[in-house]
């Protein structure tokens, strides 16, 4: 068992330099744009090197570029995640070339909408394939390592709809409770091998960054408490935080970031 924090006489919170990630060795999954470069960058700030796992150098090439503006190590890795071999083997690679893996990140998946009768089988095969295997792939592999070393932290993505129904959200619904649930489960299994595993929930975001207020012409956003869908930035220091051994005491959660949807009636 890793002995508990032993924070400075008279503190009753970490200081600052527990939530550093000097030394640390980090993997993102899936960090297309603008997902990719906001958590490389936050990540590289707080002090660890990082590498990108893409399908092309384009999906991947602005969040390596983050990490390094960053001032720390930034590598790209090129591969398809539909396949268990080229994963193990990427996981691999960023052990060689970082000289460790402490922290990884699977970078939010693919949304769909569709009525549940015209999904076909290919469909759900896909939506499962991106949004759970894809991330179970990269857990497996890197969770591996870590078990190993007895240190890891671990952050998935998921949707509010892991947890709330929605029409024409089946698939969209179906595969982040899968996430969820291997969040939950894993976070119980490895709790003795020193590895945290948690969830970042995600309710409603702009990627194009358009103004709060004509996102407020929208129906969707005079529902959300906060009026306004989220931005990739403000999930970042809570990856950085999970990432951080200030989060020592903290797995198997579900930590919304979702100006309140979830509250919310």
């Amino acid at each position: 068992m890793r002995p508990l924090p032993n924070w400075p006489e008279g503190r009753s919170v970490p200081p600052v330099p527990a939530f550093r990630l000097d030394g640390k060795k980090a993997l993102l999954t899936g960090a297309t744009e603008p997902w990719g470069s906001v958590i490389a960058h936050a990540l590289a700030e707080a002090g660890a090197d990082v590498a990108v796992a893409g399908r092309s150098h384009e999906d991947t090439g602005a969040a390596v570029q983050a990490a390094r503006a960053a001032g720390r190590t930034g590598i790209q890795l090129q591969l398809n995640s539909d396949l268990p071999e080229e994963v193990e083997q990427a996981v691999r690679q960023v052990v060689g070339e970082l000289f460790g893996l402490h922290i990884l990140v699977n970078c939010p998946g693919a949304g769909y909408a569709r009525p549940f009768g015209q999904i076909d089988e290919e469909s759900w095969q896909r939506v499962f394939e991106l949004n759970f295997l894809a991330p179970m792939r990269w857990t497996r592999a890197a969770g591996s390592h870590m078990t190993a070393q007895r240190y890891g932290r671990i952050v998935n993505f998921v949707s509010v709809l892991a947890e709330r129904g929605m029409a024409n959200g089946t698939a969209l619904s179906a595969t982040q409770a899968a996430l969820r649930g291997l969040t939950q489960s894993l976070a119980l299994e490895w709790a003795r091998s020193g590895v945290r595993v948690n969830a970042i929930g995600l309710g409603w975001y702009d990627l194009a960054d358009q103004p709060a207020e004509a996102q407020l012409k929208e129906k969707l956003v005079r529902f959300l408490p906060l009026r306004r869908k989220g931005r990739p930035v403000d999930v970042a220091s809570l990856v950085v935080l999970l990432a951080s051994d200030a989060s020592d005491f903290t797995t198997g959660q579900t930590i919304y970031v979702d100006g309140g949807a979830m509250a919310h009636a």
